[in-house]
């Protein structure tokens, strides 16, 4: 049995697997990747029913997007923290929900193992940043692994033919694409990032990754595609990226169940012991109420501004490399949203928003123009009655 998890920009999953015959169908958690702490500093992601004999007073979100940025994330009450500090009490609300785990069951006979799954793109320092805010947090048993090198470990255990095969991970979000190739579990250097509606295609963005290490597209034996935010719930567009990466390749080409929870479902089959070039593993899958908890249908709010809304489509084609489009925002606003427990915090710091001090200069040239004016017309009156 394992534990695997991911934490997305929209939608979190926790996934309880194994591979042992006999054994029930997969656990699917899903839950929105907001952050809500409670008047008594407990935190619980999602949303639900605060902790009894508590509320919740702040929330945080677009917090992913901004682990190793110094200046970390405000919560809706201004309070600010660092985004690692917050993902890791992402994770630790979702392992909190499998509690108390079991004594055995695990690979190597005790507690099943947890691994959690990054952004293939992060660059060693943000992995590392996430790392001590995990092991301050008390999930230091918590073992850590690339998107992608997730992804794979799902298509070797449930699709592949044969291990150690090369395979593309294409990966797709709201800001464009990262393109990782993974050779028996193992990602080759880094992840290839193209932002949106810069003009390449699918097709040319694996054909620069595959180049990049001299490899042919002949070398190629699968492409895995999976998705992040609003383009993970566009099946269409999904589909299209597929067909096409398969038709200029030749190669077999699925997309991810989720599709962006085939990185929390491979993450359990590692923490599970899984282990392709040494023996065959019995197909995990996902169950049959997945259709049930599928993508995104408990996000409360707009997803989105309604400007951004309303140009949705052209932001779809836009990952596609069809057209261009402005980058999405790094936090999306969903109006109330939360924060972590006060252990994992920082200190509180409140800033102005800019916006209040736009607000406010431009209020002073207002009342600026209107004395000016007065005093204007007292001058015009008195020199009147002069005359």
């Amino acid at each position: 049995m394992g534990i695997g998890l991911r934490v997305g920009s929209l939608v979190s999953t926790l996934v309880v697997a194994s591979n042992e015959p006999g054994t029930p169908d997969p656990i699917v958690i899903v839950r929105d990747t907001v952050l809500y702490v409670g008047s008594d500093g407990e935190v619980l992601l999602g949303g639900g029913d605060p902790p009894e004999g508590s509320e919740f007073v702040s929330s945080v979100t677009g917090f992913v997007a901004r682990v190793g940025d110094p200046e970390g994330v405000a919560a809706s009450d201004g309070t600010r923290y660092r985004a690692e500090d917050v993902v890791a009490s992402a994770m630790r609300s979702l392992v909190r929900e499998c509690e108390p785990l079991p004594t055995f069951g695990g690979r190597d006979g005790g507690t099943p193992a947890v691994v959690a799954s990054y952004p293939s793109m992060w660059e060693a320092d943000h992995i590392a940043d996430l790392r001590n805010a995990l092991n301050y947090s008390g999930l230091g048993e918590v073992a850590l692994v690339s998107d992608a090198e997730a992804v794979c470990a799902w298509f070797e255990s449930e699709v592949a033919s044969k291990p150690g095969q090369l395979i593309g991970a294409y990966h797709v979000d709201d800001a464009g694409a990262t393109v990782t190739l993974v050779r028996s579990g193992v990602s080759s250097g880094k992840s290839f990032r193209f932002a949106a509606g810069r003009g390449s295609s699918p097709t040319s963005q694996l054909s620069t990754a595959l180049g990049a290490f001299g490899w042919l597209p002949s070398n190629l034996d699968a492409v895995v595609v999976t998705a992040d935010g609003l383009v993970a719930r566009d099946d269409d567009a999904l589909r299209g990226v597929a067909d096409a990466l398969a038709a200029k390749f030749g190669v077999h080409v699925v997309v991810g169940p989720g599709p962006e929870q085939a990185a929390a479902l491979g993450a359990a089959i590692v923490a599970a012991g899984f282990r392709s070039s040494t023996r065959p593993n019995k197909p995990i899958g996902l169950p049959p109420s997945y259709d049930v908890t599928e993508v995104l249908t408990a996000i409360r709010g707009p997803l989105l501004p309604p400007d951004m809304m309303a140009d949705r489509e052209a932001a779809l084609a836009a990952v596609a490399g069809v057209v261009e489009v402005a980058e999405a925002p790094d936090v999306v606003d969903h109006g109330d949203v939360g924060a972590l427990d006060g252990d994992a915090a920082g200190e509180a710091e409140k800033a102005e928003k800019p916006e209040d001090v736009e607000g406010a200069g431009g209020r002073v040239v207002v009342k600026v123009l209107v004395a000016v004016i007065l005093l204007a017309l007292v001058a015009a009156l008195v020199v009147f009655l002069l005359l």
